[in-house]
């Protein structure tokens, strides 16, 4: 280079380079957590609002039942009998079903006509989801819910009111 030339030397490139990638790097993290971060977010508020969604159904028709039947193996079907008075034969049936990986609340009146169907849950995991009995009048409700990259398992301990 002549002495009247301009231009850049090699130590001033190099701390060009220095100083973009010191900008470019934190960027570049930012934006990948910007992108992923909101999947993973929505997948865990989709499970808990799932779970305390079959928690508090089932929990709430248990607290008015006459009479609860768990099936075997794992607890699913549930069927509840709710009394409506002193009359027996007024009483109606709530049943908690798996229909794939949603958990459905069937309402029967009380000549066991299908009232309503609703979906109570989804993406639950059938096999790690169980309602059993513990005394009595008092029960145990396990619901495990995955979707995506998110996973949650919640217990209940639920009891009739007599």
């Amino acid at each position: 280079m002549k002495r009247g030339e301009r231009g850049f030397t090699l130590i001033e490139i190099l701390v060009a380079i220095a100083i973009t990638g010191a900008i470019v790097a934190p960027l570049a993290m930012v934006i990948t957590t910007l992108l992923t971060n909101p999947k993973r977010s929505t997948d865990q508020s989709i499970v808990l609002t799932e779970v305390r969604n079959a928690g508090y159904w089932i929990s709430r028709d248990v607290h008015m039942s006459a009479n609860v039947t768990a099936t075997a193996p794992n607890g699913f079907p549930l069927t509840l009998t709710i009394p409506v008075d002193a009359t027996p034969s007024n009483n109606y049936s709530v049943d908690y079903v798996f229909e794939g990986s949603k958990l459905m609340r069937k309402e029967y009146n009380s000549s066991h006509v299908l009232v309503s169907q609703t979906q109570i849950a989804d993406y639950i995991v059938t096999g790690d989801s169980t309602f059993s009995t513990i005394s009595e009048d008092l029960y145990k409700l396990t619901i495990k819910v995955s979707n995506g990259s998110a996973e949650l398992t919640m217990s209940y301990e639920i009891s009739q009111r007599l």
